[in-house]
């Protein structure tokens, strides 16, 4: 037994497995590190508002010292409420800002949008056509469009209630 831990093969077959295990402990830890990414980032997106908006009212918001009967339906059907999600294809609300081809559009929840607007975007004031430099702050609009990648709706109509010096 002294004489097989001598020799210079058992040295480099420990060595090997030595260089295995290290290697396999690594490999584990890099897949361990990318599950963590992945389970952080694979609902990012149904997770937005509730990372970044904020807290949502509880249960006993609702009235009454545990909600009562109303309050436990609310809670039931909180989600589908449309309670601070974003507007992906459209957006109603007031001009804040105007600049270059970019609208910023205050929603009904006091969240900023940006809008962008191309040659092809119509924009109508009841039957009228106008362009973008007719618009001013403080207009109600609703804008009907495709969300870029940058968070941008890309607007399509864009259509005018309320102009800010016609009221």
């Amino acid at each position: 037994m002294n004489e097989i831990m001598k020799s210079n093969k058992f040295k480099i077959a420990v060595a090997v497995v030595g260089v295995m295990l290290v290697a396999l402990v690594s490999f584990a830890a890099g897949i361990g590190v990318g599950l963590k990414k992945a389970r952080f980032s694979y609902k990012f997106g149904e997770n937005y508002e509730r990372n970044f908006m904020g807290p949502r009212p509880g249960p006993n918001e609702f009235g009454g010292p545990i909600g009562g009967p109303m309050g436990l339906m609310k809670e039931k059907f909180k989600d589908f409420e449309g309670h601070g999600f974003r507007n992906a294809h459209g957006i109603a609300g007031t001009i804040i800002s105007i600049a270059d081809n970019n609208l910023v559009i205050k929603d009904k929840d006091n969240k900023e949008n940006t809008v962008a607007v191309n040659d092809k975007t119509i924009i109508k004031l009841g039957r009228d056509d106008v362009q973008i430099n007719d618009l001013k702050n403080d207009d109600q609009i609703v804008v009907m469009g495709n969300p870029g990648d940058d968070g941008v709706i890309n607007a399509d109509l864009i259509r005018v209630f309320n102009q800010a010096g016609n009221q």
